[in-house]
């Protein structure tokens, strides 16, 4: 079995989605109107990418005796290899949009470039069987959802909505990122969708006990809300039943909120 997967295409596409965004940043910046033109070629390449991968690597003979193809399943894979990369991307575009800092742009575009590489590789090494590679490398969709839920909340609250339709909006995005997790591991029940509701509610909560402060604290606030949430979940999609397991999440919470309310 093979234990190393090419990534020179993959090189390629992330070059070309990271001149076309850094070009959406600039242009952001200048009196340039077709930014929303850079930014929709950059989710055809990765909408491309994915799509071209699925195709190619996605099935396998049934037996080396038979030409009948077998596929992963589109279904299975379709939110989390097609609609969060784009989520994540187009949440990448509207903190580029609303941020004043062509420096920060760059620095989080370099970031978020680095994610996309990882979720290529995972992608592959999945469809490609390498799972020595594909497991290291699967934390990568917590920190998609983390960083998307950080750049999304930093751009509601920059949209000077009213409190409670910015909560409304922030809830609806924290359930769409927690049910991706779900997702990911493979957890649909109805009792984890009523646990996404009530975890959703926590979010919110959280996020309006500090709404009133300021553009930088809330964002931080809730997406730490979210990932204390994230990172329980995980504990106990790993099979982790002992109490001490679940004590890290909360001590890294608590840390992290210190430092923001001392910032």
């Amino acid at each position: 079995m093979k234990n190393k997967v090419e990534v020179k295409k993959e090189i390629i596409y992330l070059f070309l989605v990271i001149l076309l965004t850094v070009y959406f940043a600039y242009s952001t910046h200048t009196p340039n109107s077709i930014y929303i033109l850079s930014g929709a070629l950059g989710n055809i390449l990765i909408l491309t990418w994915f799509t071209t991968a699925f195709v190619r690597y996605s099935g396998r003979r049934i037996s080396q005796y038979s030409e009948v193809i077998q596929r992963i399943s589109l279904k299975e894979r379709f939110f989390t290899y097609f609609i969060l990369p784009l989520l994540f991307y187009n949440s990448l575009l509207a903190y580029v949009y609303f941020n004043t800092s062509f420096t920060m742009d760059l620095v989080l575009i370099a970031i978020s470039s680095i994610l996309l590489f990882i979720l290529f590789l995972n992608v592959k090494s999945s469809f490609k069987k390498v799972y020595s590679i594909e497991v290291h490398t699967r934390a990568v969709f917590d920190f998609l959802c983390i960083a998307s839920m950080y750049m999304f909340l930093s751009v509601i609250v920059r949209l000077g909505l009213s409190m409670w339709l910015s909560l409304l909006i922030i809830g609806i995005s924290a359930l769409i990122f927690l049910w991706s997790d779900i997702k990911i591991h493979r957890k649909e029940s109805i009792s984890a969708f009523i646990v996404s509701i009530v975890s959703t509610a926590f979010i919110i909560f959280v996020t309006g006990l500090f709404f009133n402060t300021n553009i930088f604290i809330v964002p931080a606030i809730g997406t730490l809300a979210f990932y204390l949430i994230l990172s329980l979940w995980n504990v106990r999609f790993s099979g982790k039943l002992k109490f001490t397991d679940y004590l890290p999440p909360f001590i890294y919470t608590i840390l992290a909120l210190i430092l923001i309310l001392n910032l």
